[in-house]
C-alpha cells in the first residue's frame, strides 16, 4: 500500500483516512459536536469544523469564519485537504439517504462491544467488519460495492458516535484503523478523481 497519495501536498494514508472520516462525522445531524472538537486536537493532521457547524451569524447576515485547531485551511484553494473534506460531505449527503438500512438493535450492540474495555483494537474491527456483514444486504444495487462498504462503514461509526458520543475517540480510531486496512485503494482513487 503506498503510504502517500501522489498528488496534492502528499498526505500520508492515516491523514487521508483521518480527514476522510472526521469530516463525515461533521457533516453529521446528530449532536456530538464537543467530541468532535475535543478529538480535532488530537489528530495529527489540519483539520477545521464546517462553516454550518461552528461560524457565526454576523449582523449583516454574513458569516464569520472561525479556524479551529492546528491551523487554517484557505477555502479558496483547492488543496488536497479541502477535496477530502469535499468528499467526505458528499459522501454523508449519499449516506444519509442510506442511513434508514442500519437498524438501530445493530448500532446499539455494536456500541456495547465497544464499550468493552477487554476488547483489542483488533476485536473492534473485526466487531465492526461484523455489523458490516449484517448491513450488506441493504446497500444499493446500483452501487459500486466499495463505495457501498465504506459509506456503510461510516454510517455505522456515526451512529454509533451519536448513540454514545463518549465512544467517538475509539470509534474513530477504530473506523481509520478498518478502513486503512479494507478500503484505503478506494479512498485513495477518491482522492484522486475528486469522487466521480
Amino acid at each position: 500500500m503506498d503510504s502517500q497519495v501522489s498528488n496534492g501536498s502528499g498526505l500520508e494514508a492515516a491523514h487521508i483516512t483521518d480527514l476522510l472520516v472526521f469530516g463525515f462525522l461533521q457533516s453529521s445531524k446528530y449532536n456530538f459536536h464537543q467530541e468532535l472538537e475535543a478529538l480535532s486536537q488530537e489528530l495529527p493532521v489540519e483539520v477545521y469544523l464546517d462553516a454550518d457547524l461552528e461560524d457565526e451569524l454576523q449582523t449583516d447576515g454574513s458569516r464569520a469564519s472561525r479556524s479551529f485547531y492546528q491551523g487554517r485551511i484557505e477555502p479558496d484553494s483547492e488543496s488536497q485537504e479541502e477535496v477530502i473534506q469535499n468528499i467526505a460531505r458528499r459522501l454523508a449527503q449519499v449516506g444519509d439517504e442510506m442511513d434508514h438500512s442500519i437498524q438501530p438493535t445493530l448500532v446499539r450492540q455494536l456500541a456495547a462491544q465497544f464499550r468493552n474495555a477487554s476488547l483489542s483494537e483488533e476485536d473492534r474491527r473485526n466487531c465492526l467488519a461484523k455489523a458490516l456483514d449484517e448491513v450488506k444486504t441493504a446497500f444499493p444495487r446500483d452501487m459500486e460495492n466499495e463505495k457501498a462498504m465504506l459509506i456503510m462503514t461510516l454510517l455505522l461509526a456515526r451512529n454509533v458516535a451519536s448513540h454514545a458520543p463518549s465512544l467517538l475517540p475509539d470509534v474513530f480510531r477504530t473506523t481509520v484503523n478498518f478502513i486503512n486496512q479494507n478500503l484505503f485503494a478506494y479512498v485513495r482513487n477518491l482522492v484522486r478523481n475528486g469522487m466521480d
